[in-house]
């Protein structure tokens, strides 16, 4: 296996991380907080623990489309904090916003504050650490911080995404720093992610989706009426862009508290998604009439004169995380283009 490293090497103290920082920062390949110095032995740690050459292509990442090789993902899962162990799911979530239908273009250089959220599946969550229950997109975990922190690096100094002069986004948000967590796949009622997108549930995987922030729902009923009635209310902004453009995926994260209370009465994951679909539906004359100055009703999905949030019920996608308390509910509106779900290799 390749093991040879071909990236420029900078000659930096590495007993100084002070020194190290303010480099590094001045040279615009930070994320504006103190990084790691990927020395050469720590960078070939991460690229053994892949198991892949140090050349492998992995993707390329856009607008530059700069190759993503296992080196260059290595270097930015050094700076951000990682371990070497996780490595293969930086790797698959690196695949998963590359892939076409993922549009990273867009993402990389629109006004709008989208950023990839990172949804893990499978047995890695464990081995890894990675939280999937209480404030698990929240700080306090260094596997959720640091996998989604790689992957803003990797937008920056392989994509090119410089922020104000690539990066358009009008204020941005806190998910472009970090956006990962884990499906809480024990407690949930459901198939979880990876099996409802064609996986088996003994795989490991990641599903990366492009969210532009989360919206708290606090849900205090009991009853599946009341919930879902809660939930369709927080999806039916019209200023979210899956809501004008009727495209793409979306995401509610139900906590399990939730999750069981609904199944208990009889709703399965697809009774959910019928019921959110239907509920989230918006009277096509209760949206403003004039043309919008980037986009004109080609991009509505309209059925029976009510503008829809996505093209289908199971476009609306479902995952079970969090606290186990049957009070918030988070919904993520997207970006009007697709989720990416791609399995983890092991070394």
């Amino acid at each position: 296996m390749n093991t040879a490293l071909q990236s420029k090497v900078i000659e930096l103290p590495d007993d100084d991380p002070w020194a190290v920082y303010e480099r590094l920062y001045e040279m615009g390949v930070t994320d504006g907080l103190p990084v790691i110095a990927p020395t050469d032995a720590r960078v070939r740690q991460f690229v053994a623990a892949s198991g892949r050459p140090a050349n492998e292509v992995v993707g390329r990442v856009a607008p530059l489309q700069g190759p993503a090789t296992v080196e260059k993902i290595a270097i930015n899962a050094v700076m951000a904090g990682c371990r070497p162990e996780y490595m293969p799911v930086v790797i698959a979530a690196v695949e998963a916003v590359c892939d076409p239908a993922f549009n990273l273009l867009a993402v990389q250089t629109t006004t709008n504050p989208v950023a990839p959220l990172i949804l893990v599946n499978g047995p890695i969550r464990q081995q890894l650490d990675i939280n999937c229950g209480r404030d698990a997109l929240g700080p306090g975990r260094r596997a959720n911080a640091t996998i989604g922190r790689t992957m803003r690096l990797i937008q920056l100094n392989v994509g090119g995404a410089v922020p104000g002069e690539v990066d358009k986004s009008t204020l941005g948000m806190p998910g472009k720093y970090t956006m990962c967590l884990g499906e809480l796949e024990e407690e949930s009622p459901w198939k979880p992610m990876h099996v409802d997108r064609g996986l088996r549930r003994e795989e490991s995987a990641v599903t990366v989706v492009g969210v532009h922030g989360t919206d708290n729902t606090f849900v205090a009923w009991r009853e599946a009426d009341s919930i879902l009635q809660a939930v369709a209310s927080a999806m039916t902004s019209i200023g979210a862009i899956n809501t004008v453009m009727g495209n793409g995926n979306c995401i509610v994260f139900f906590n399990p508290g939730h999750a069981k209370l609904l199944a208990d009465q009889g709703f399965s994951k697809q009774d959910v998604q019928d019921q959110l679909y239907a509920r989230s539906r918006i009277p096509v004359g209760d949206l403003p009439q004039e043309v919008s100055e980037i986009q004109d009703d080609r991009y509505r999905h309209v059925v029976d004169g009510f503008n829809t949030v996505t093209r289908s019920p199971r476009d609306i996608l479902i995952a079970v995380a969090g606290g186990p308390e049957a009070y918030h509910i988070t919904y993520c509106a997207g970006f009007g283009h697709w989720a990416v779900t791609k399995p983890v290799r092991m070394a």
